[in-house]
């Protein structure tokens, strides 16, 4: 995550720095015993049909959706059933599968446009081109209005003068936080 530039362009590199954990050696059970036995307790789920929906929360933004939509598919779901749980299962749980969660005419426009297929590859869905909200259409790199309207994004709260982000920059780490060992040396 710290080399996603998308995710450093909408949110100050110092909230990165505070939520993200960065671990060089995990090992295998802790991944197994983890979110890999949860994904393939969700498939079983689904085969046995149960409506799973995709929930993330808590996790740095814009990444935690992909992140556990991969994470079903590496359970044992298809790719169609993981965009499943992302997409109309939720509507449906909520009610609201007329109005939300697949492409239809009559439906609301909340959609994104992804530059690939996550049916061929899951982790295609994180390469969002454009994003469509109540039918205005976003560049999803700069998330100025394109289309009907030509429009640039204002500023975020931390690209304005004053809002306290001048942090110095740590040139040993290339980050806002300074280089720590876990151990408290």
């Amino acid at each position: 995550m710290w080399e996603k530039e998308r995710l450093l362009n909408f949110t100050p590199r110092p909230v990165i720095d505070s939520r993200a954990r960065h671990r060089t050696m995990i090992p295998d059970e802790e991944y197994q015993n983890g979110h890999i036995l949860t994904s393939q307790s969700l498939k079983k789920l689904t085969d046995a049909g149960v409506s799973i929906n995709l929930g993330a929360h808590g996790q740095l933004q814009g990444l935690g959706a992909h992140w556990e939509l991969w994470m079903l598919q590496q359970g044992g779901m298809t790719n169609q059933e993981a965009l499943a749980c992302a997409t109309i299962n939720g509507a449906r749980y909520l009610g609201m599968d007329q109005e939300i969660g697949s492409l239809k005419v009559g439906k609301l426009a909340d959609l994104i446009v992804i530059d690939g297929n996550p049916l061929a590859n899951i982790q295609d869905s994180e390469k969002v081109e454009m994003t469509m909200v109540n039918g205005r259409l976003y560049d999803s790199a700069t998330m100025n209005e394109i289309g009907n309207y030509d429009v640039p994004r204002s500023k975020f709260y931390f690209e304005l003068p004053g809002s306290g982000n001048a942090w110095p920059l740590m040139t040993e780490t290339g980050t806002f936080m300074p280089t720590q060992c876990a151990c408290q040396r």
